[in-house]
């Protein structure tokens, strides 16, 4: 049989079974643990958010790492007001049963108020209208009849603590970590409800601070529902972006810009922050291609990557990590391939280097070489 047939019986061998798991996953393709959320007052109130420094910081596309920042000014006598944190149920490929009482995505919540560590409480609720005249109206799981554990349950969790705001300025400092969700076509996605924060009495924060870490060498997407231009963020170190234009029922279904960061973190500042809508972050699943056309910059993409079948495409994957760091290519060949990838950041100033690359990248290289 011939080279061309085999790679073509290839191809639909690789299609059919593309079909048969998007069939058999239809209803449960993916995994959604959980997502980040705002503290909302239980009750209705004169207290506002002058100011919240949001830190999202993503581990190794295993769980997120948030740390909130939140400035709050009581204009009238101090008073206590009850808070809560709504944490949505996981769904998909879960099992979204308590576990030890809690969310069983989310760990090591914790919030602190003008220096004080607070005790905080868990109430499971069936629907949205739990706030019964400033009190929670929480369910007995124990006499529940909705679901209460396997892939889809029928409520959701309420972290909530009483809280003594004294008159003027008070200082709330806000963690937890939640698991990275993930299907066939994300790689990773996590989302983080910031509309909420309009629930407070100026129904805005007044100065607002976005800082998302996704680690080094990644390309992800943002879409477009709180902000509406790349001028509106800023890359904190080396990386750039391109705007994507959403279509219905593909993999980009709404507007989103495009990021390709080799290092740093990016920050979206804004004064008079009114969000109307919520942050969705995302990467993309990349198949590897037979011929090599395109090379994922991402490093937990580099197991799709497809092995050479020439002495070109070996010097290609041999030289990925020098590429990733904007190395300037001599040869001709790997000039122009590497500049047609979109996240290929040039750098006349970079030296090759060996001992600079990671552990993996130096198996890489002796791999290929």
């Amino acid at each position: 049989m011939t080279k061309n047939k085999l790679k073509i019986m290839k191809n639909l061998a690789f299609l059919l079974l593309l079909i048969l798991s998007g069939n058999c996953a239809l209803a449960n393709d993916g995994a959604f643990f959980a997502k980040g959320n705002q503290l909302i007052p239980i009750s209705e109130t004169d207290i506002s958010v002058k100011k919240e420094i949001l830190t999202l910081k993503k581990i190794q596309n295993k769980y997120i790492e948030v740390t909130v920042y939140y400035e709050f000014f009581n204009p009238k006598e101090a008073k206590n007001l009850t808070v809560g944190f709504e944490a949505f149920s996981p769904e998909g490929d879960v099992d979204g049963a308590p576990k030890n009482g809690q969310h069983p995505y989310m760990r090591n919540f914790t919030v602190e108020l003008n220096n004080q560590k607070l005790k905080y409480n868990i109430a499971y609720v069936s629907d949205s209208l739990y706030n019964n005249a400033g009190k929670i109206k929480a369910i007995d799981l124990k006499k529940f009849e909705g679901n209460k554990s396997g892939n889809y349950v029928d409520f959701f969790y309420v972290y909530h603590f009483v809280a003594h705001f004294k008159k003027g300025l008070n200082i709330i400092k806000h963690t937890y970590k939640y698991d990275v969700s993930g299907s066939i076509d994300y790689n990773y996605d996590f989302e983080y409800a910031l509309s909420p924060a309009r629930r407070w009495g100026n129904k805005q924060i007044d100065d607002f601070t976005l800082i998302i870490d996704n680690g080094d060498f990644e390309t992800f997407f943002i879409n477009k529902t709180f902000f509406k231009t790349a001028n509106e963020w800023k890359i904190d170190g080396v990386g750039k972006t391109e705007n994507v234009k959403g279509t219905p029922n593909s993999f980009i279904e709404k507007d989103a810009l495009k990021f390709h960061i080799q290092k740093g973190k990016i920050i979206f500042k804004k004064i008079n922050f009114k969000p109307d809508g919520d942050l969705f972050v995302y990467a993309q699943n990349i198949l590897g291609f037979e011929d090599l056309s395109y090379l994922p910059y991402s490093y937990y993409q580099a197991e799709n990557i497809a092995k050479p079948e020439n002495d070109l495409q070996r010097k290609i994957l041999k030289n990925l990590p020098f590429a990733r760091r904007g190395y300037v290519f001599q040869n001709p060949e790997l000039k122009t391939y590497f500049e047609n990838l979109d996240w290929y950041i040039p750098d006349p100033k970079y030296i090759p280097d060996l001992n600079s690359l990671t552990p993996e990248e130096k198996k890489w290289y002796e791999k290929w070489k």
